[in-house]
């Protein structure tokens, strides 16, 4: 998929791709946690907001000789325990995107609102104007929620451009695109956040309560990363199904990387799932692990915990067809 990209391209959920003459840069960050990454390696930053408590260290990958920049408070300002359980705390956020429900659409009751009252002849202009502007809204519903109801593609598809979260899930990756080619199924592409999202160093408390630090094994830091594009995967299936009154959703996960035979970045696809919807209902997405569950459905994954993803061929919704 060789798509190509200006010098700098500034994508939705804080992810940033620089192109410059020294390669190629990354960056993203959630509140209490960013990262960089360049020719040179990369660096974390990480602290526990509204305690003053910060580390930062190089992640994986950092060029030999490079400093090592820590900027952690002195033990003796702040509890060490704290660095620790924001550690746990960003990991757990990592992994369990998935369990935010998202409330379902009745297209059925949006269907049959009846339309609001028209003014009476002595309202003024300002309430005949408003009245107006929620009658358009009123009809516009009304006419989506019955294409909705017969499946028609364009007015599913209306739904996902315009009433669709997808733009806003910026903790999911960095930009998501969502449409209905097909009158039984969404596809939905995602573009994951960096694995750097997850350090690889850890803070721990020493058995004299001092604040010390350990390595992550790296099995252990790709079975994260694993569990976060699954859980990701999840959600943009969990969202589009309580939009929607479809069977199945695909969703296919894609990653940036430097093509070494062209020297250009482009999207390299590394997870693709079918979602049914009865499968999907039987989950309990509050207590599964998220590489497991997206193991139980129809899927193209290729990883391992020694070097991660590795390039996919996506699943292709014409060449499938719906179950009955």
């Amino acid at each position: 998929m060789g798509f190509r990209f200006a010098k700098r391209l500034n994508l939705p959920g804080g992810f940033r791709l620089n192109l410059g003459a020294g390669g190629v840069g990354v960056s993203w960050g959630v509140r209490g946690f960013r990262v960089g990454v360049g020719p040179n390696g990369a660096q974390y930053t990480a602290s526990v907001p509204g305690t003053g408590a910060s580390w930062s260290g190089p992640i994986g990958g950092s060029s030999p000789g490079a400093p090592r920049r820590v900027g952690a408070p002195p033990a003796t300002s702040v509890d060490p325990s704290a660095a620790v359980a924001a550690h746990d705390a960003l990991v757990q956020r990592l992994v369990s995107l998935h369990r935010v429900a998202p409330a379902a659409w009745d297209w059925d009751a949006i269907a049959a609102a009846p339309p609001p009252p028209a003014p009476t002849t002595a309202a003024d202009a300002i309430a005949v104007e408003a009245w107006r502007a929620n009658h358009a809204r009123w009809q516009w519903f009304h006419d989506v929620a019955g294409g909705v109801r017969a499946g028609h593609v364009v007015a599913c598809d209306a739904v996902l451009q315009h009433l669709g979260p997808f733009q806003q899930l910026r903790e999911l990756g960095g930009s998501i695109r969502v449409s209905m080619q097909q009158d039984w199924c969404v596809e939905a592409w995602l573009l994951a956040n960096s694995a750097a999202v997850v350090p690889t160093e850890q803070p721990t408390v020493t058995p004299t309560g001092k604040a010390g630090r350990r390595k992550l094994p790296v099995a252990r830091r790709w079975e994260i990363y694993q569990d976060h594009v699954c859980s990701a995967a999840l959600r943009v299936a969990r969202e589009t199904f309580a939009l929607l009154p479809l069977p199945v959703v695909f969703v296919h996960v894609a990653d940036v990387r430097v093509d070494p035979a062209t020297g250009h970045p482009g999207f390299v696809p590394v997870l693709s799932v079918a979602f049914d919807r009865e499968g999907f209902a039987r989950l309990n997405l509050d207590g599964v692990d998220p590489s497991s569950a997206v193991a139980g459905f129809d899927h193209a994954m290729a990883f391992t915990k020694s070097t991660g993803f590795a390039e996919i061929v996506p699943l292709d919704p014409g060449q499938a067809f719906p179950a009955g």
